[in-house]
């Protein structure tokens, strides 16, 4: 082992502190290179957050967004050849289509539904399916119209006293409703229905009529409630 003379260790150790201590005055005057010697600070937070998502329209207790289950009882055949007959209607509505959710004009997606006219007294029953669109109105209410597809167990021609000749076996179902949400899953609603085969606005003709196809139609008053889940 190579030993260095006593002066020249001595010597070694008197440019180590002076080194270090060149360096420590270097910082206090200097921060910046005070700051190169110490560990890395971390970065400051982003400022940007994130927008929340849109948020749907509020519908006060009344959501089209949910599946409901409504009953109601009608008049049958106002004003025509079955009129002062009921019937029972059962209904299944479901939630709006999702599309443009949280957008102003979502009120302009349909909802699907089905039902079912029965009358009580032999009379033209029918079943239908379709779309139907919920307005939100304030303090509650709502409006609705409807446009369906409709087929029926009762005469087309022919038609026996106290039944009506509805000329086709499928036809148009339309109506509307005006409702109002008693909580926040029971519904109360107004209703009127109209069934017929189009004739005298579309030019409706069906196979086996002998002329113009008839178009007695049916109009149907009644009331209904809804539950949603």
């Amino acid at each position: 082992m190579i030993r260095l003379p006593h002066w020249r260790r001595v010597l070694g150790l008197w440019a180590a502190a002076f080194a270090v201590m060149s360096g420590l005055e270097l910082a206090a005057r200097d921060p910046a290179f005070g700051a190169d010697l110490l560990p890395a600070s971390p970065l400051p937070a982003s400022p940007y957050v994130a927008p929340p998502p849109p948020t749907p329209p509020a519908f006060g207790f009344y959501d089209p967004y949910r599946v409901e289950v409504r009953f109601g009882g009608f008049l049958h055949g106002v004003g025509g050849n079955e009129k002062g007959t009921y019937d029972l209607n059962p209904e299944l509505v479901l939630p709006r289509l999702p599309f443009y959710q949280g957008r102003w004009w979502s009120v302009f997606v349909p909802r699907p539904h089905l039902g079912a006219l029965a009358n009580l007294e032999g009379r033209t029953s029918a079943f239908y399916a379709g779309a139907l669109w919920s307005f939100p109105l304030p303090y509650r209410t709502f409006f609705e119209i409807f446009v369906d597809g409709a087929i029926h167990d009762g005469y087309q021609n022919n038609a026996p006293p106290g039944h009506s000749g509805l000329g086709c076996p499928a036809l148009f179902h339309v109506g509307g409703s005006l409702g109002y949400a008693i909580t926040a899953h029971w519904t109360a609603m107004v209703t009127f229905d109209h069934l017929s085969n189009g004739h005298y606005i579309f030019g409706v003709n069906c196979a086996g009529n002998i002329g113009p196809t008839p178009n007695p139609g049916l109009n149907y008053w009644g009331g209904k409630i809804g539950y949603s889940f």
